[in-house]
């Protein structure tokens, strides 16, 4: 199974823990994985050797792809970087392999990849999730897309790197950003779906859940095996607000006891009260905020935190207390 990254050094340790949830939950495959990366120093690379001590079903392979070939690319959303259109040159960098998975560095994985990974491709060149926030804005239009046809979120594509290869998409790649500057907004996802449409696969948005499919496709919640924390706040941010933003914290807790970190001061902690074995009241704390839920849903008291002020909440909404500590 060959899972493809593109990341910079800022990255480095949010794919510490995605890698960590890949091992966690798929034991049955050996792994290569490969990191596309320009500014990678030895120290860095080595910073998931600690993951041998506890796996032994994959190794890490650093790509070094040519910079050069994207540094006049658009970029016009603030917080994606360059290395988004690495994902172009996979095909080119992984010369001797047929298939490959790629996913993006601000995931997390909670299951199995085998099948999807193993999924007929057909003469498709990708296969991915339907993005249904683009649904939603009616966007396909402006990039000259109709309603009808298909618009993934490229954070998670399977490849079919031989038929990338043999009709050199990476070059139409490049051609169509370029040429297509002035009407795209979502950079490399809007030129993949305009340069591969009728050549993509639609695939189960467990396999790409995000903060769109968090809000509407609740009873998927127990099945996604791919969580995106798509948008500019991520799980790992305090101001977070995404439901599925435990997932993340239980993988970094498990990363931080490999690591022998001492957890007193781990940010995102649970626990349970149960009654004849079924869990009544949650107490969850998060950073300096702490909530108290019943059935593990139904909020009966929060204090939230921000800055120099506390707001006590009962059932999450009601204010009782505000306590301001002035200096």
């Amino acid at each position: 199974m060959n899972i493809v990254f593109a990341i910079n050094k800022s990255y480095k340790d949010i794919l510490s823990v995605l890698l960590l949830s890949i091992l966690e939950n798929n034991s049955q495959e050996f792994i290569h994985f490969y990191i596309l990366n320009t500014d990678f120093d030895e120290k860095d690379k080595k910073s998931y050797d600690f993951l041998h001590k506890s796996y032994n079903n994959f190794e890490i392979s650093f790509l070094k792809p040519d910079a050069s070939r994207f540094k006049n690319l658009k970029l016009n959303i603030g917080y994606i970087s360059i290395e988004t259109y690495y994902r172009y040159s996979i095909a080119e960098l992984l010369p001797n392999e047929d298939r490959a998975l790629y996913i993006d560095a601000d995931t997390i994985v909670n299951g199995s990849l085998s099948e999807l990974y193993h999924s007929d491709l057909g003469d498709n060149y990708i296969a991915g999730v339907r993005d249904l926030c683009i649904e939603e804005l009616g966007y396909k239009e402006k990039i000259d897309m109709s309603e009808n046809d298909l618009y993934i979120n490229s954070g998670v594509l399977l490849l079919n790197l031989k038929k990338m290869r043999a009709d050199n998409l990476e070059q139409t790649l490049l051609n169509n950003t370029n040429n297509l500057k002035d009407i795209i907004e979502i950079q490399d996802q809007d030129v993949i779906n305009i340069t591969c449409k009728g050549k993509i696969k639609e695939i189960d948005s467990i396999y790409n859940f995000t903060h769109a499919n968090v809000s509407k496709e609740k009873k998927k919640h127990d099945r996604a095996v791919i969580i995106h924390y798509t948008g500019k706040i991520k799980a790992w941010d305090k101001d977070s607000i995404n439901k599925m933003k435990n997932i993340w914290w239980k993988y970094k807790k498990i990363e931080l006891q490999l690591l022998g970190k001492d957890l007193n001061d781990f940010p995102y902690k649970t626990s349970d009260i149960f009654l004849f074995h079924l869990p009544i009241i949650t107490i969850m704390r998060e950073f300096d905020s702490c909530s108290i839920k019943l059935f593990k849903s139904i909020p009966l008291y929060s204090i939230k935190c921000k800055k120099h002020v506390c707001r006590h909440c009962l059932f999450g909404f009601i204010p009782l207390l505000k306590i301001e500590n002035k200096k």
